[in-house]
């Protein structure tokens, strides 16, 4: 007997004593769920320290399994922020829409992961306003990447109790005016959200699942990751890459899982820590479940992200200045979700969403004789969405 069919076992005998009455409905589901939820958000507050804002909203949710669901959810947070240049102000408003999967299923409770792509919306951002040192407010509207997981309790067979949390990567664009230059960026904030939820309407039995085989698989690569690239262009875009990945199933639901990606478009200026082309590579964990021709895993990989061509000199006293380049490679994090799909017995369909976060070392560059320290800096966000197509064995 699996594992999770013992702790059903027991959680349906102990339902069978406190819940009796309701033991039947537990093996069943509903088409949608309506819920209602108070949420936090991480800004930064009136006194410029990082604060959590209350919040309030809704969330549907569709049912397309007893596992999968699509999911929307809007947020309002009354409190105001200070304005801060494009990147947040006032108050802010989160609508978000995407996956909900559950990995871990018993009667009475799920632990489920979210990708959950939407917009984040503030009302009052600092932009400049075409002098020096002077600013006004205007409301603004950010892509953001909502990723995370959370907890479900079912305390009778219509009501869901809900406790989430996620990170909110979300899309700032650069700003350049004549008395003002900003460089785009991926910022990030932190979410969280406890809320309930009635299931209305017709129950539908729980169908049976059926596992996926196969512990060996691999395929090609393509991606499409927003980043920040340093350099004279000061800009977030959109590097196509592409590459391939491997899969191993080592243990129960675990795989050691790895990408490697190329990007091939360079820059036209490089920084300190950027420049030129980027190679990718990344291993570690994905966790999660494959039922029913579905599959959903959270992933941490590990890994390196390396520039072609990071600026290390430059030579001013010749006419036209020189400059010199080298490789710098760098600590990367990958954090996301995983969502495949098997349109035949040996074959899948992978979607990778995540955001990798970039650790910056200190970076030495040759200006005209005088050696200069560029230090890392704080870590740095991507936005990177993946598709692929593999073969299991």
């Amino acid at each position: 007997m699996s594992r999770d069919n013992i702790a059903c076992t027991l959680l349906c005998a102990l339902a069978m004593l406190l819940f009796a009455s309701a033991s039947r409905a537990q093996d069943e589901y509903s088409a949608i769920e309506l819920g209602a939820q108070y949420s936090t958000i991480r800004e930064t507050n009136l006194n410029y320290e990082g604060a959590n804002f209350s919040g309030f909203g809704g969330r549907f949710d569709w049912n397309l399994s007893r596992r999968m669901a699509f999911e929307s959810q809007i947020d309002f947070f009354p409190e105001h922020g200070i304005p801060l240049p494009l990147v947040q102000g006032g108050r802010s408003l989160e609508a978000v829409f995407g996956l909900r999967a559950k990995v871990i299923q018993t009667r009475h409770i799920s632990v489920f992961g979210l990708v959950r792509p939407g917009l984040l919306h503030f009302t009052q951002v600092e932009v400049p306003a075409g002098q020096a040192a002077t600013y006004a407010t205007q409301p603004a509207t950010y892509f953001v990447l909502n990723l995370g997981g959370g907890i479900e309790y079912y305390p009778s067979p219509r009501w869901i109790l809900r406790a989430d949390i996620e990170g909110d990567p979300y899309r700032v664009p650069a700003y350049s005016s004549p008395a003002f230059v900003q460089a785009g960026k991926i910022n990030d904030t932190t979410r969280l959200s406890f809320g309930v939820a009635y299931r209305p309407g017709a129950l539908v039995e729980i169908e049976p699942e059926e596992k996926i085989s196969g512990n060996w698989e691999f395929g090609p690569l393509f991606s499409a990751m927003s980043i920040a690239r340093e350099g004279l262009t000061n800009n977030v875009r959109t590097e196509p890459g592409l590459g391939g990945y491997g899969s191993y199933r080592f243990y129960g639901v675990f795989y050691l899982d790895g990408d490697v990606l190329y990007f091939p478009r360079g820059t036209s200026a490089s920084g300190p820590h950027d420049g030129g082309t980027i190679l990718q590579g990344l291993i570690g964990v994905k966790g999660g479940i494959r039922r029913n021709h579905v599959g959903f895993f959270g992933k941490v990989r590990p890994g390196f992200q390396s520039y072609s061509d990071a600026l290390t000199g430059v030579n001013t006293t010749t006419e036209p200045a020189t400059y010199s380049y080298a490789r710098s490679t760098n600590f990367a994090l990958d954090l996301g979700g995983i969502i495949e799909f098997y349109p035949s017995e040996r074959s899948t369909l992978r979607i990778e969403v995540g955001d990798t976060h970039l650790f910056f070392g200190t970076r030495q560059v040759n200006a005209d004789g005088t050696i200069q320290s560029f230090p890392g800096g704080p870590l740095q966000h991507t936005i990177q969405l993946v598709v692929g197509y593999g073969w299991r064995f």
